[in-house]
């Protein structure tokens, strides 16, 4: 193998590991996305993997099903955007997708 050839392989290989060292701290980062009126909190990971949902108690009083609608779309979209600049950050532009 050519000197030139192995100068790009050896860094190939290094940005390989840089990205999978930066994929294994996404994966083990947490944020999370609020709705505007903090009744539904989504905690995803830094890929935008789900690991909770949390809704006020309060919202089930209101009874209000449009509203809790609305508000979980908004911290799930929230989320999504955390996830994303976080990934972003790490790693470059990138788009989350929650699942």
């Amino acid at each position: 193998m050519t000197p030139e050839l192995q100068e790009f392989v050896d860094h190939a290989r290094a940005f390989e590991q840089s990205m999978r060292d930066a994929q294994d701290t996404l994966a083990r980062s947490v944020v999370t996305g609020r709705s505007a009126d903090g009744t539904v909190t989504m905690v995803v990971s830094g890929l935008g993997k789900l690991q909770a949902v949390r809704v006020d108690p309060a919202v089930f009083d209101q009874r209000d099903p449009e509203a809790l609608q609305d508000a979980i779309a908004q911290a799930v979209r929230a989320a999504a955007e955390s996830a994303g600049a976080l990934a972003e950050q790490k790693l470059g532009p990138v788009e989350i997708t929650l699942h």
